[in-house]
């Protein structure tokens, strides 16, 4: 096997199983609460949307928050691995690695 294939395989691998923890982490630690109220709509129509014959509602029923940390992690993991992809492609394809 050479250098350039176990490269590529194990950059996938370790991109499966990043994707994979990201996905669980995420969905583990991002906390869904509900809003205080009712439900009822609230008019954010703008000046703009009533001279033009348009009303805009919301309804806010809840909200959901993910941890600072598990965002670093997933976009730095990910940063990291394109990071290591790009090196070994302008570094490697360079040495005569079959790309």
């Amino acid at each position: 096997m050479t250098t350039a294939r176990a490269f590529r395989i194990s950059l996938g691998v370790l991109l499966a199983v990043h994707t994979i923890v990201s996905l669980v982490s995420y969905r583990v630690f991002t906390v869904r609460s509900q809003m205080p109220g009712d439900g009822t709509p609230v008019e954010i129509t703008t000046p703009e949307q009533r001279v033009a014959g348009q009303t805009s509602f919301r309804v806010i029923t809840g909200r959901k928050f993910t941890p600072v940390p598990v965002l670093f992690y997933i976009c730095g993991g990910f940063a990291g691995l394109g990071a290591a992809a790009l090196l070994w492609f302008t570094l490697g394809c360079g040495l005569g690695d079959v790309c």
